[in-house]
């Protein structure tokens, strides 16, 4: 009898142990799923067999890549060129060749966008969406406006990385979103939308920039460098009446 009691509190031990593990692996479950998931957007290479170095870039790829991608990246150094900043950083280039790993990366609620840096993560890490480095495009997974300049794309995340190292994480984080995606603009040498589809949605609708806004800071921060001849750091350091601004811009054309 007293065999069976111990077997029987035994066996209750181990039951009440499996279910207190079960329910200490589910509750710790979501911050293991995260922790993986920011070790793979700092290490993703694991997902790229294919690796070249050019200059200041690293790029990686999951597919083969051509000669067509040194043309490309010269235009993106020639766009960089062009910045009045210059960070000693050196960019590594995911070419993610698909929608479906671009969504992974770029936490699935960005797969709609052509290209993403994580300001928040001390990586050098740019994913970029499908691309065709022959033709030096880019696309995204939206009806309108779904494609752009590859090098333009790459020169603007690049820009963010720049930005990141010359005013530090936080300033860079708390910077008005004009401010930074404005001059990642204009390194790219321009927004998706063209000159006079972007000033024509602007016109129509000057209190919502639904579907225009990046053509919008493009303007706001090329007027402000080349109109009023600020300096990168005067546009970051100085406070702007935004509303007065855009109108003025929006008045100069």
């Amino acid at each position: 009898m007293l065999r069976v009691h111990a077997r029987t509190a035994t066996s209750a031990l181990v039951t009440a142990y499996r279910r207190y593990r079960a329910s200490t692996v589910l509750r710790h479950l979501p911050a293991w799923i995260a922790a993986a998931y920011l070790l793979l957007l700092c290490f993703p290479q694991l997902l790229f067999a294919h690796e070249l170095s050019y200059r200041n870039l690293i790029v990686y790829s999951r597919e083969p890549l051509d000669k067509s991608i040194y043309d490309v990246l010269d235009r993106v150094e020639s766009r960089l060129a062009a910045s009045e900043i210059n960070e000693d950083v050196k960019p590594r280039i995911f070419l993610t060749n698909g929608f479906d790993v671009y969504a992974l990366l770029s936490l699935y609620f960005g797969s709609n966008s052509f290209g993403k840096s994580y300001a928040a993560l001390p990586t050098k890490n740019v994913f970029i969406n499908k691309a065709d480095t022959a033709r030096d495009l880019v696309f995204r997974s939206a009806p309108p406006n779904n494609e752009r300049s590859l090098s333009g794309v790459i020169a603007h995340e690049i820009t963010h990385l720049w930005m990141r190292k010359r005013f530090g994480y936080w300033r860079n984080m708390a910077m008005p979103a004009w401010k930074k995606e404005g001059y990642a603009e204009y390194v790219a040498g321009g927004a998706t939308l063209d000159y006079e589809t972007g000033l024509r949605m602007w016109k129509a609708n000057p209190r919502d920039g639904t579907g225009y806004q990046y053509f919008k800071y493009y303007m706001l921060v090329s007027y402000l460098l080349e109109h009023d001849k600020l300096s990168v750091d005067a546009l970051v350091d100085r406070d702007f009446d935004l509303p007065s601004l855009e109108q003025r811009v929006l008045d100069s054309h």
